[in-house]
Parts: structure tokens; sequence; C-alpha cells
């Protein structure tokens, strides 16, 4: 389960209030723009809001927030004067962006024809930019391309997009509006996959191990890694 909020952004660096830590305050001060400090506030008071006020803030090695609290994952994004918190119980990327910002100008970096095909909505653009900016959050690796992480579907009635990514895993991407020209996407791994590949390698290893696989049967494994879903063969 997915929870999202986004809030507006306090207009004041908020240090006083009862949910920030002094170790927030901290964090927040090494950057030199008060509406980055603000930000950074922000979504940390979402999350001890949440999670608890004693929750410990990290990050893992490629950047992203983490807390301690078990089989909790989160993300966060903040864009014209909101900020975003995903709250997951599995990996979760989320992304907020502007219409009003110019999409069109570096199109060709981050979304292919085929992509931009995929509807005439108004601003596509800016859900293509935000959904990718949620598949690479999801993702977790540094230096990955955005035209990599690919949408292949788009259903405008549930205003979710279908995407394949690197390693070939597949994810779901969700679209909603927020006061009109604020667009927030959440990315999720497509899950049911996810658990019919596990059932399907547990059973394989049951009959490997029960010996009802011969090594005359023809058994293909394609495993990429514990991100992937993959396809499993057999022929007798």
């Amino acid at each position: 389960m997915v929870r999202l909020f986004v809030e507006a952004l306090p207009a004041l660096y908020a240090c006083c209030d009862v949910l920030v830590r002094p170790q927030d305050v901290a964090s927040a001060a090494r950057f030199q723009n008060d509406k980055r400090r603000r930000e950074h506030l922000a979504w940390r008071r979402i999350v001890r809001r949440e999670l608890g006020r004693e929750v410990v803030i990290d990050y893992n090695d490629v950047g992203a927030p983490t807390v301690d609290t078990p089989n909790i994952y989160i993300s966060v994004a903040h864009g014209g004067e909101v900020v975003a918190v995903a709250i997951a119980d599995c990996r979760v990327g989320v992304d907020v962006e502007s219409m009003e910002r110019n999409f069109e100008r570096a199109r060709d970096r981050y979304a292919s024809k085929e992509e931009v095909a995929l509807s005439a909505q108004d601003g596509w653009l800016c859900m293509l930019w935000t959904a990718k900016e949620a598949l690479y959050k999801l993702y977790g690796e540094r230096g990955v391309e955005l035209l990599a992480l690919k949408v292949v579907g788009y259903d405008a009635e549930r205003g979710t997009m279908h995407a394949t990514l690197p390693d070939g895993s597949e994810a779901e991407v969700k679209i909603e509006r927020y006061s009109g020209n604020i667009v927030v996407a959440v990315a999720t791994f497509c899950l049911i996959l996810s658990r019919l590949l596990n059932y399907v390698k547990f059973l394989t290893k049951i009959l490997i191990s029960k010996k009802f696989l011969s090594s005359k049967v023809c058994v293909s494994l394609l495993i990429a890694n514990k991100r992937e879903w993959s396809l499993l063969s057999a022929g007798f």
C-alpha cells in the first residue's frame, strides 16, 4: 500500500515546529537557498508526523532517503510550491512538477517518439517527465538515462502508465493532478508479476529436489536479479 501526501510548502522556515528535530534543522542548514531549506524541513516534518517523531531518517548509497521503520519505504519530491511524500510497504518513487515548466526544450533527452505518441492529452510531456523521474527513483541506480526507463502504455481513464526498466522489471506509474497545474507521479513495481515469479522459482526448486525433473527435461529460467521478474519455460 502506498500513502501519498502532497502539501503546500510552508511560507516560513519552520525550525521551531514541534515535529522538527534538531538534526533536521542541522541537515537543512547546508542549503544556501531559503526555499530549499523549507522544502527539506517540510518533507521531514511529514515523515515524522506519519511515522513518529523519533523515526531515524537517513540516506542510502544512491542518496535516496530511508527510515528505520521495518518494511517501510519513502520517496520525496518538491516542485513549485508543494512537497510530495510517498510512504509505502514496498519500494516506491515519487516526483512532482509544475506544468508551467517548458518540457519541450529537452524532450529528446527523456522521451522517445513512441512515448510522445502515446497520448495527445494536455500536459502529456510534463506527465512523461514526472513519470520518468519517479521511475528513476524507484529503480534506484545512479547514471541510468531516462530514455532507458520506457513508458510502453498509458490508460488515461485510470491515470496510469505501464513501464519497463533496464533490468527487465515492470512498473506502474500513477499520475495525479493537484491545484490544476501540479502533476504528481508515483511509481511502484508490478508486484503481482514479481510474486508470481517467486512462486515459480520456489516450485521449480521443489520439483528439482524431488527429482520430478530429470536431466532429459529442458528447464529454462531467465532470472536476472532480485528486482526482476522473468520467464520460466519448460520443455518435455
